[in-house]
């Protein structure tokens, strides 16, 4: 870091319901338990709420899935945090992933199966999909989380067996249905760790880091870790989330996250990937605020930078300053793939999202695959009204710029480029595609979609079969000329491991560069 460059982090509280808050609301609502069958509280799985909108009041609304694990259940409620036991009920289809106390009960149940295998090397571990529930004849459902059992050592060349553990019962299903697994099959060659991440300690959800040049100020905007990172339950999370991004003073981003990563298989199989589960990665240097928060010495390396590990000291955000930019950057996991969550804050005012894909040992990953990850911009260029998106088609003649005055989606092409802008005093943002961005094919959908902001609308609720983004429903025709703007850009990153590009290992991601 340079001697005349300084980044202070301190911890900020997040608006919102706390999961206890919000388990005692649930206690006093009249209609949560009996829509739910439930006469005990404490046997549901209640996360934290965060409020919604810009600068959340006491009375801001908010969405929260309350699940019973037990009936493989969950309602949804709607409402505001003055009021929680006041919210509307709404039936939900959301599953959320196993918790790490329901992966080691499983792993204990799988391990004295008498099936396990004596090979002591057996090495367990989170595979994909992460559940493979099973329907009961009478329409019911039985929760299952999923495990996977690595044995390089096996004689037979069975290597990979990923099973399906009913925690009430007590059983495990060697044979689960709906899991396409190639058992012989070894892709990558780092060993995962297995099921349990490094043990989360606490420490604050947010905070708020200030980037100073000798009495300057450049940066002052707040991070959410992973773990909290909106949107989830409903929702998945959504990586490093930045939130009041500010530049020299003035407002650029209310809120930017990445909360669809879908992965699709030439031969059919997808996924919706979980992007709040942190992992290890290494990153020396201190903790200003407590557990998660590391503010490096030397540049921290996820699994992209060192391929052969999938350990590490460290589990959160970590933040180094090169002399030249900002690099907070955390390491996720789903199942067996690691994702690199990745932003860069120039001292010249560039932003540079970036998202990175890797994998430990697993059956799949060798097959023919695509990542898509859906990055949500949330501009409030100097407040969140009055901002226009126009785009730039580069040619011979500098074209005059074309403004966008309807919600629409578009396709990235050589030399386009987007702007947002304030209207009043022309400042703004370019979006200049990364060169290893990609174009949409029929599954990603598109690869930019403009829309007017609405608080609730963080996700598309992943309401299809094959988890593909469904970002189109909320394209309804609204006028985004002078308005409150979100900007979706999507990243498509093509997987072959028997014929790999160039860029492969590279981050994905597009440059916002200020006008």
């Amino acid at each position: 870091m340079s001697d005349d460059v300084r980044v202070i982090i301190e911890a900020v509280p997040r608006a919102g319901l706390s999961a206890e808050q919000l388990r005692q609301a649930v206690a006093r609502h009249p209609g949560v338990l009996s829509a739910l069958e439930v006469a005990d509280p404490d046997r549901l799985t209640i996360g934290p709420a965060a409020a919604l909108g810009h600068d959340p009041g006491e009375n801001a609304p908010f969405r929260a899935t309350v699940f019973d694990a037990v009936g493989n259940r969950a309602v949804e409620l709607r409402g505001t945090l003055d009021r929680p036991e006041r919210a509307e009920i709404r039936p939900s289809a959301h599953r959320p992933p196993p918790s790490h106390d329901e992966l080691v009960e499983a792993a204990a149940i799988l391990r004295a199966d008498p099936h396990f295998p004596a090979d002591g090397d057996a090495i367990v571990y989170r595979p994909m999909p992460p559940l493979a529930d099973l329907e009961n004849p009478d329409g019911t459902t039985v929760r299952r989380p999923t495990l996977g059992i690595y044995t390089p050592n096996e004689p037979t060349g069975v290597r990979h067996r990923i099973v399906a553990v009913d925690t009430a019962a007590h059983t495990v299903d060697w044979t689960p249905a709906g899991i396409d697994v190639r058992m012989h099959h070894d892709c990558e060659h780092t060993v995962p760790e297995g099921i349990d991440p490094l043990a989360d300690r606490g420490g604050p959800d947010q905070v708020r880091v200030r980037v100073l040049s000798g009495a300057t100020e450049l940066w002052n905007l707040l991070v959410v870790r992973p773990r909290a990172s909106a949107p989830q339950n409903p929702g998945v999370g959504s990586g490093v989330e930045l939130r009041e991004v500010r530049y020299r003073g003035r407002l650029v981003l209310r809120q930017a996250h990445v909360p669809i990563l879908n992965v699709e298989y030439e031969h059919g199989t997808t996924f919706r990937d979980d992007a709040s589960t942190e992992t290890r990665f290494s990153a020396g240097g201190t903790d200003p605020v407590g557990w998660g928060w590391r503010l490096c010495d030397r540049p921290p390396r996820t699994i992209l930078e060192r391929p052969d590990s999938d350990s590490g000291g460290f589990q959160g955000v970590a933040f180094h300053h090169d002399g030249d930019e900002l690099r907070i950057v955390s390491e996720i996991q789903a199942g067996w793939y690691r994702y690199a969550s990745d932003w860069r804050l120039g001292d010249d005012g560039t932003i540079r999202p970036r998202f990175g894909f890797a994998a430990t040992a697993n059956p799949m990953t060798c097959m023919v695959h695509r990542h898509h990850a859906y990055w949500r911009f949330d501009f409030d260029i100097e407040g969140a009204a009055n901002d226009v998106i126009e785009q730039i088609d580069q040619g011979p003649i500098i074209p005059d710029p074309v403004p966008i005055i309807r919600e629409t989606t578009r396709r990235r092409a050589p030399g386009r480029y987007w702007q947002v802008r304030d209207k009043s005093s022309g400042r703004g943002y370019q979006i200049h595609p990364g060169p290893f961005d990609d174009t949409a094919d029929a599954y990603g959908v598109s690869d930019l979609w403009f829309l007017r902001h609405h608080p609730a609308e963080l996700e598309d609720g992943n309401p299809g079969p094959r988890d593909r983004a469904a970002l189109g429903r909320f394209l309804d025709g609204e006028s985004i000329d002078g308005a409150n703007v979100v900007v979706w850009y999507a990243g498509h990153y093509y997987h072959d491991q028997a014929h790999p590009q160039p860029h492969q290992g590279e981050l994905i991601g597009p440059e916002l560069v200020p006008i």
